[in-house]
């Protein structure tokens, strides 16, 4: 037994010499790749293009596209449209990054149709610098996996491959549902999505959003903009789907009353966002005294729900007075209203024009059948007249009757003509003012600023635990580079600090004070690596969480990466990524000198390594995510080890022992400056905690420490 022993303390000094070695052989690669011609011929590299690396437990990569930082030729109009075809490098969908989110639009109109509510709103989030990805209700069967064509800054429309299908009539089968997928796939790919809110706007696009968030972990917010079982075209599958989606969405927004107690008896999760204005665009139409004889108006969908014969009526009840319909008539009976002489069906007409044709109108009019359709109708148009100051009549619809001080009630034909006559001699440069008014207080701007925060609550909640001791620079850095580059908009980051005296904890406090997801935590003493953990662990809330060493430095998707892994594999339990310096095979090359170069390099990386994935036997802890019920399964890090080293090869081995896989993905990327707190230790010191952790970890676990290996090895 004594020469066992010994024979083992050699193998332990002769990895220890090995692992200094590479430590060294690690410093001496990081100066050449820093030197002027390493710069030169790593350029050349990224223009010649790499071969694709082989390998991994998942071998679907895409062809590694070029440096982005690289330079690619700018569209030469706003509705240029960039074809991405396999095999070729992707034209880039630029924009402001940071750490806002992305938005994937599935609507219920084309963007180019009529210009409401699904266009005002993902308006506004590009306004505020999300990424807006407007799918088309066209799709394509052959060529690139989706075409992309840029509508306005930062929202593109985009087209998927797959099976052509009619998106009111037809319901959505698996292989469709995967034919899509697997084109927005692409544009993750291409275009580095990473946390992406999917906005549905129709039924038939639930199995294609329930297989995002499966996949990828994206929210799925339904708004529900219609009681869509009012549309006489819509068949009882697609009511049934409607029914599937409500239950599975994490978000229903309605903008009406109506529509909120219909869609709570599916989902508790409901938010009433009302229609609005764009305010400045109809305001522009200027006032004027009515015209002799007057201009009745009307404009939008003039359909099945449109009272044909109610403005009919009225048309013959005065007929001297001028009736302009402005809008599409289908789906509607004009037969009598198109033998009238003084009414006038000018057809749909651009969002652009529309107040020049409301500025032709002396009073407008909303003459809807009352059903449970139009009943559930918030109308955007109310808003929009207010903002171009001009007297309305309507019919009584639930959603108008708390403003009647700004519109007038008619239900026939001699009550609107009343109403409409009481009106026009009331409207006055005061009552135009009160309108515009009212109207400025009820904006698109203003709407978006009600919906974003449950939107970025949606996502999954996200629990970041990061200890210090000392080292406040490095920490500085790693919280920087969290707060400002994760776009994963849910998640609260717990700092516990280990009794640190170089000014630590004042720091904490007054980033703190300043940014209300961070939660600060200060031992008067250093508790360890373990106990530290396991105190923000107990308060955590969220569904992952994620341990994370304050000398790490992160790139924009790295969260959202763990997370998209986590939620796709029920069989992961604890998932590392791969990093520049680690005692293990998460360890890679990289090509940066300079932190500020390691985004753009990372960005490259894991979009050519894209869904590869390896099992590892430790997911060393200085960046590691799991799921909340792995981490109820597991139980907390193992106190005994101290101030640190092994509760991480003991964490993985209790993984593995639940039933679970330790995972190392190659497609998340964290900097890592390594050792920061055990290089404060001296030598001897370090060597003392380490032989005193091992022999507590061999005889927990009845069975000698297997070294950790490198890739190379």
């Amino acid at each position: 037994m004594a020469d066992w022993e010994t024979k083992y303390q050699q193998l332990v000094e002769q990895y220890g010499e090995r692992q200094r070695e590479v430590e060294k052989l690690h410093q001496l690669l990081k100066e050449i790749t820093s030197s002027r011609w390493f710069r030169l011929a790593s350029f050349y590299w990224r223009l010649v293009g790499p071969k694709k690396a082989s390998g991994g437990s998942n071998p679907h990569i895409p062809a590694a596209p070029p440096d982005p930082s690289a330079g690619m030729p700018e569209a030469e109009n706003a509705n240029q449209v960039a074809a991405l075809v396999p095999q070729q490098a992707p034209a880039p969908v630029k924009g402001e990054r940071g750490e806002r989110f992305d938005v994937l639009c599935l609507p219920i109109i084309d963007w180019d149709f009529r210009f409401q509510r699904p266009q005002q709103l993902a308006s506004q989030f590009a306004k505020r610098g999300h990424r807006v990805f407007y799918l088309s209700q066209k799709f394509h069967t052959l060529g690139a996996p989706f075409t992309a064509s840029e509508k306005t800054q930062l929202v593109w429309e985009v087209s998927l491959k797959g099976p052509k299908r009619n998106v009111y009539q037809d319901m959505m089968d698996d292989e469709t549902a995967y034919a899509y997928f697997e084109a927005v796939d692409a544009l993750r790919r291409e275009h580095g999505l990473g946390a992406t809110a999917v906005i549905v706007q129709l039924p038939f696009w639930w199995p294609l959003a329930r297989l995002l968030h499966q996949r990828f972990g994206w929210p799925v917010i339904y708004d529900c903009m219609d009681y869509h079982a009012g549309f006489s075209t819509n068949r009882p599958e697609m009511l049934q789907q409607e029914d599937e989606l409500l239950a599975g969405c994490d978000l229903v927004v309605v903008p009406s009353k109506f529509l909120q107690d219909h869609t709570q008896k599916h989902n508790p999760r409901v938010l009433v966002v009302p229609n609005a204005c764009d305010f400045e665009h109809f305001a522009k139409v200027p006032h004027r005294p009515p015209a002799n004889p007057p201009t009745i108006g009307y404009y939008g969908a003039i359909a099945d729900w449109f009272d044909s014969d109610l403005v009919a009526d009225l048309a013959e009840l005065r007929p001297q007075w001028r009736f302009l319909l402005v809008g599409s008539t289908f789906t509607a009976d004009t037969t009598r209203l198109s033998r009238l002489p003084n009414v006038e069906l000018v057809g749909e007409k651009p969002y652009g024009e529309i107040p020049s044709w409301v500025a032709q109108m002396d009073c407008l009019i909303i003459p809807f059948k009352r059903t449970p359709l139009t009943d559930a109708t918030n109308p955007v148009k109310f808003f929009e007249i207010m903002a171009a100051g001009k007297p309305l009549v309507s019919v009584p619809l639930p959603e108008l009757a708390p403003y009647n001080d700004f519109v007038s009630f008619a239900e026939n034909p001699e009550e609107f003509a009343r109403q409409i006559e009481n009106a026009l001699r009331a409207n006055g440069p005061e009552l135009v003012s009160v309108r515009r008014a009212f109207a400025q207080q009820h904006t698109w701007e203003k709407r978006f600023e009600m919906l974003i925060p449950h939107v970025a609550a949606a996502f999954p909640k996200v629990s970041i635990v990061v200890v210090t001791y000392n080292n406040l620079d490095l920490t500085r850095q790693c919280l920087e580079s969290v707060l400002t580059r994760t776009e994963w908009p849910n998640y609260e980051l717990f700092v516990v600090d280990n009794g640190s005296t170089d000014g630590t904890p004042d720091y904490l406090w007054e980033l703190a004070s300043k940014d209300s997801r961070l939660r600060v935590i200060c031992n008067p003493e250093n508790r360890g690596f373990a106990a530290a953990n396991n105190q923000a662990l107990r308060l955590a809330e969220g569904e992952f969480l994620v341990l994370l060493n304050n000398d790490t430095v992160v790139p924009r998707g790295w969260l959202s990466g763990l997370v998209r892994h986590l939620s796709a594999h029920p069989d992961f339990g604890l998932v590392g990524p791969v990093t520049n310096w680690i005692g293990n095979e998460a360890q890679i090359s990289v090509g940066y000198k300079r932190p500020e170069d390691m985004p753009r390099w990372a960005q490259d990386y894991v979009r050519r390594h894209d869904g590869e994935f390896f099992d590892i036997p430790v997911a060393a802890l200085f960046c590691a995510a799991m799921r909340r019920d792995t981490f109820l399964r597991v139980g907390e890090l193992d106190e005994r080890f101290g101030a640190g080293m092994f509760e991480d090869d003991d964490y993985a081995i209790r993984v593995r022992e639940a039933g679970l896989r330790v995972v190392c993905v190659e497609d998340v990327f964290v900097h890592h400056h390594g050792k920061a707190a055990f290089k404060q230790m001296e030598n001897a010191q370090y060597q003392e905690l380490f032989e005193r952790n091992r022999k507590l970890f061999e005889a927990k676990w009845g069975k000698p420490w297997v070294p950790h290996r490198y890739r190379s090895q």
